[in-house]
């Protein structure tokens, strides 16, 4: 199953990127439509899948958005 998180990104610093949960929803609409300004992004996550370690590229992910 996969669901999609909704996050808001609050600062940019040397380490990376800080952000917030704003959600976890069943549809892509619905985390888009909890987007609330260009802060926003969305992204798939498989329900019960273990990520890797190591730093990826978040496949399906969108931003900005709002």
């Amino acid at each position: 199953m996969v669901l999609w998180v909704c996050g808001k990104n609050v600062a940019e610093l040397e380490e990376g990127i800080v952000w917030e949960l704003q959600g976890i929803f069943t549809t892509k609409e619905a985390a888009v439509a909890a987007c609330k300004n260009e802060r926003y992004f969305i992204g798939p996550v498989e329900l019960n899948k273990p990520l890797p370690e190591e730093t990826t590229s978040w496949v399906g992910c969108e931003y900005p958005l709002g």
